[in-house]
C-alpha cells in the first residue's frame, strides 16, 4: 500500500490550485472593471496581462497534476515549485491594480 492516497490528495491540491487561480483572474478583471473609468490603457494593459498569466498558470498547473501523479506511483521527487512563483506574480498584479485604483481616485 503506497504511503499516499491514490488520487484525492492530489485531486484536492489541484482543485485547490484552480480556487486560487480564478479568485486571483476575478479579483484583477474586477479591479479592472473598476480603473476602465479612470485609466482605459491601464485597465486593459493589467487585464490582459491577468489573462496571461492565468493561462500560464492553468497550464502550469494541469501539467504540474500529470508530473505530480506519475511522480508519486513511481515514488519519485514532486515537481519543484516555480508555478508558486507565477501565482505570486498574479497576486501581486492584483495588489497594483488595487493600489492602481486607490491612487487614480475617482
Amino acid at each position: 500500500m503506497p504511503p499516499w492516497d491514490p488520487g484525492l490528495q492530489l485531486e484536492r491540491t489541484t482543485l485547490a490550485w484552480r480556487r486560487t487561480v480564478l479568485s486571483g483572474y476575478g479579483a484583477a478583471l474586477l479591479i479592472g472593471r473598476l480603473l476602465l473609468d479612470r485609466s482605459p490603457a491601464t485597465a486593459i494593459t493589467l487585464a490582459a496581462v491577468a489573462t496571461a498569466l492565468v493561462a500560464v498558470i492553468g497550464a502550469r498547473a494541469a501539467l504540474r497534476h500529470r508530473t505530480a501523479e506519475d511522480r508519486l506511483r513511481r515514488d519519485e521527487v514532486l515537481p519543484d515549485a516555480r508555478l508558486f512563483a507565477v501565482v505570486t506574480a498574479l497576486i501581486l498584479l492584483v495588489g497594483v491594480m488595487a493600489l492602481s485604483t486607490v491612487v487614480l481616485g475617482p
